[in-house]
This record gives C-alpha cells, structure tokens and sequence, in this order.
C-alpha cells in the first residue's frame, strides 16, 4: 500500500509547461527511488496587503499585483528569456498589422465560460488604467471579438512581435463592479490557478482552472501593510517567497535560494547630438569601448545585471547571434576610435595627450546610477576623456533632458516585451533626448516618400536608425538587421539590463522559471519540502 500512495504522489507531481513551443519534463515514478519517499507540503505564506485591491487594474502595492497573477490568467505569459507561451490562448497569428487570437476552453473559478467577449472588455480595462499594462498596449488601434473564441487585434503598425505583450490579466465582464452590502467592491472574477476566500485572506487552489494542478494547494497571506513591514516578514522568514524590482536600489534580503528575473530595463548613457564633437561616430564609438560594463554590474548594480551586449536584451534569442558589444573595455578600439578623429597626440604611456571634457547628468535620488556614473567618470579618464558627474534632483534632471541642456546623461527605460526601441533611438521619439531630428525640407520629404514607396538595395550599414526601425515594421528588414545598425551607428550608448531577484524558502524546488510576466509561472510544479 506505501508503494502505491508513493507512486500516486509522484504521478501527482508530474510538470507540464504549456507555451508556444511545448515543453514536457516528468520526475521518475520509481516508489524504491529515496527522492520519493520525501514529504512534502501542500500549502505555502505569501505577503499581501488588506487594504489594497485584487484587482489586477487597480492594485498600488507590488505585492498584490504580484498575487493577482495566480487569480488572472493573460492570454500568453513570458519567460525569463522573452518567450511566448500560451496560457488562455490556443493560438496566437499576427499578419501584418492583425493579430487573431484563438482562446481555449475556459472557465472561470465560478464555473462561467470565459469568451472573447471577457477578453475584450479586460482589454479596455488594461488600455485606460495607471499600469503596465496601458502602456505595453499602445500599438492597437482597434480590437474586436469575431465570435465567442476569437479576439482580432488591429495594430497601427506590423509588430511580428506584439505577442509579447498580450499578458494582460482577463476577468469576467463587469465583475469587478459588483459590491457587498457595505458597498465594498468585491474582487473581479478570474480563471487562475487560484481564488481568494471569502475572506480575503487565503489563496484557494481552483477548482475549475483549465490547465494541471500543483501540489500548493493552499497559499497563507500575511497582512504587510507597509515597506517596514515587509522588511520584518521577509527578513524573519515568515514569507515563503518574495519579489523585489529593485528599483530604488533598495533590497530586502532574504535566506534562502535566489532566482534573477530579468526585467527588460535599459540603463544607457544618453548622447546630446547637438554638441559637435558628440556627433561623431567615432567619439561615441570611443565612449562605449572604453567602459567596463561587467565592473559596472559588479560594483554599481551588485551582480543584479547583465552588461549590454548590444542595444536588445542580451538573452533574448532573436538577436543574439549579431550582438558583439564587448562587456569590459578595449583600450585599442578606444585609442583608434580617438585617432580617428585627431585625438591621437599620446603620452609616454601611449593614451591621448588632449582631452575631451563633458559632462554626465544623472539623477541624485538613484543611488545605483550615481555609483554607476561615478564608475564611467573614472573608467573614461584612463583615456584622457575628462567626464565631470554632475548629480540633480529628478525634477532638475528631467527638466534638463527635455531642454537639452546637457552633453551626456545615464538613464534608465523600460523596453516593452515586443523590443520596440523607436522611441529611444529614433530622432523625435519621446524618449530620445539629444538625438537630432531629420531635415523637413520639401526635397527630404519628397525624397523620404520615394524611398518609401520604391525597393532599395541599400545595406543595413547605410541606413539610418529612424529608416531602419520604420523599414522593419514595413517588412523590409530583419530584426538582426535593426540590432547591427543600431549598434553602428551608436546613438546612445547601452550599458546594462537591470535584474528584479525572486527569493525563494531553500525547500522550494523548481521555481527556476520564474519571470517578470509571471513570477509564479511554474508554480504548478512547484515541491515545497517538509522540514
């Protein structure tokens, strides 16, 4: 009889990811094997707030939006490599600028069938509220349901890569409206992997999820109503796992196993194109090769980066392959860079004689990115290029971007999963401090339309980063061809992709594939040992 429960509960225990490309991995079933003779627990302690919202629309506190995750379920969720795979979507096809999304067969936790109907209505519910969501969001132009199991998406450019962003938690249609007798909403309505109590204090396994179950079956929230809070419950142990983006430098540690959860944010060195000697190929060329972008991440970023290997993510797949930034400092490609350009009078020591003198705006609140310029101030003065930090309140230093009024800066953007990067590098775009924008005489414009409208058989090399990006979402380039461009022609400069961390109680097995879309993605497999 041991034999057979032990074989039972491996079974039980099996791990299915479902995803674009399906993945399938099984522990051994083997009842003799010591591996299943441990135990293990089926519930679990999470932190919440009780005075915030489980609405995934409305919630403020990080960790509620964290838990709405396991409550809602997104039509594709991403890996820690930027992946797609399916979660409410049977099948996802984007055809120039239309998207049609296929949905499985859903139900909600109260047993209603979830339809195209409810994907739309959380669409326009994601586009108008104050998250992520909204602005992960911005190319749709319209978005309709065709029948009960298909949503088209009408895109106002062609993204091959808007799959990406169709994380977007569903709810029931106008569930989050309903009230109780106190007039207290009550949270809306999902097809997650779990459910909230009547209560509102415990995660309930649910029971009409689509997918497998896990062995959690029932999570314990602790009420951390504030960041002291939090800091007590993680550093004492009393949370199971805990998430932190790290984005004010700011970190709760926590014993146990650490997992990094790439965040997809850029932190670049910002170029004012105006200044004449900034404008010079070779000059920014110069700057990238003489930084140490791995000591940045060590020392700035405390290992909670990856240095830049290009201006895409350098674990996204699609583009590693022609990334070749290198990620500590090559004195001779710095050195030619510079003679390039009649900076070559040398010293004894073989570095230039001349310098350069600019100067690195950078805001005085982060603590990570006033170490960071801090550390490229010095690395660059080995080269004789003089870089003065000058450190400014956040008011100031946005005030300044948009004035102009500076020759370098150290920023920081989120890129949205679908890598569109037109706002960051292309003259005009909202994020493009610095960078020059194009000529608007008549003859460029007629010219512009005509390079529009005929084939070329201009290179990559040749091309223009506004021409190259607009030239992708035409169909005319590769993704890679974007990535080489951008790379030579340098108009910022990327240093690193900043990293959250997820820690994890050590006798939690299996959490490894844990992401920013879903921080819970495999908690399905999930076996959290018995101590």
């Amino acid at each position: 009889m041991k034999k057979i429960i032990a074989l039972i509960l491996a079974l039980a225990l099996l791990v299915t990811l479902c995803g674009c490309g399906e993945d399938t991995s099984s522990e051994s079933s083997n009842p003799q094997s010591e591996k299943d003779q441990t135990q293990y627990k089926n519930s679990m302690t999470l932190l919440y707030s009780a005075a915030d919202s489980f609405n995934p629309y409305e919630a403020s506190t990080d960790i509620n939006r964290q838990l709405c995750k396991l409550l809602y379920e997104p039509l594709i969720k991403t890996d820690n490599n930027f992946k797609a795979h399916y979660s409410i979507a049977k099948s996802v096809k984007t055809v120039k600028n239309v998207c049609t999304v296929v949905i499985k067969d859903v139900k909600f936790s109260d047993n209603t069938t979830l339809t195209a109907d409810d994907v739309v209505y959380s669409y326009k519910l994601a586009k108008k509220s104050a998250t992520s969501y909204a602005s992960k969001l911005y190319e749709v132009e319209s978005v309709a349901a065709k029948d009960s199991k298909t949503v088209v998406f009408t895109l106002k450019k062609n993204d091959p890569y808007f799959v990406n962003v169709l994380d977007f938690p569903i709810i029931k249609a106008g569930s989050e409206k309903k009230k109780d007798s106190d007039s207290v909403k009550f949270p809306p309505v999902g097809a997650g992997r779990y459910k909230l109590n009547d209560e509102n204090t415990t995660l309930l396994q649910n029971e009409n999820y689509y997918g497998q179950k896990g062995s959690v079956v029932t999570i314990n929230l602790i009420n951390a109503p504030d960041n002291e809070s939090i800091s007590h419950y993680v550093e004492i142990g009393a949370t199971d796992m805990y998430f932190s983006d790290i984005s004010d430098g700011t970190i709760y540690r926590m014993s146990g196993t650490k997992t990094d959860i790439n965040l997809n944010n850029l932190v670049y060195i910002g170029i004012n194109h105006k200044n004449g000697k900034l404008a010079l190929n070779q000059l920014r060329q110069a700057l990238s090769s003489g930084i140490n972008r791995q000591k940045i991440c060590k020392d700035a970023f405390y290992n909670n980066a990856l240095a830049a290997t290009g201006f895409f993510n350098p674990l996204w797949e699609e583009t590693k392959s022609v990334q070749n930034i290198q990620i500590t400092s090559n004195s001779q490609i710095t050195v030619e860079n510079l003679k390039e350009i009649g900076y070559n009078v040398l010293d004894k020591d073989g570095k230039p004689k001349t310098k350069l003198k600019f100067s690195l705006l950078v805001n005085k609140e982060n603590k990570a990115r006033v170490s960071a310029a801090n550390l490229i101030s010095a690395q660059l003065k080995e080269y004789g290029i003089s870089i003065t930090v000058r450190k400014v309140s956040y008011k100031e230093y946005k005030s300044m971007l948009k004035k102009g009024h500076f020759d370098l800066y150290l920023g920081e953007v989120k890129i949205t999963e679908n890598m569109d990067l037109s706002e960051l590098v292309s003259s005009g775009g909202s994020a493009a401090f610095g960078i020059k924008k194009p000529k608007s005489s008549k003859e460029d414009t007629e010219a512009n339309e005509k390079d529009e409208t005929e084939e070329t058989q201009d290179t990559a090399e040749s091309l223009d980063c506004a021409k190259i990006i607009k030239g992708f979402y035409k169909g005319k380039n590769s993704i890679n061809d974007v990535a080489v461009t951008l790379q030579s022609d340098m108009p910022i400069i990327p240093v690193c992709y900043r990293m959250g961390v997820l820690f994890s109680d050590e006798n939690i097995e299996k959490v490894n594939i844990a992401s920013l879309s879903d921080i819970y993605f495999s908690i399905q497999s999930y076996k959290f040992k018995s101590e």
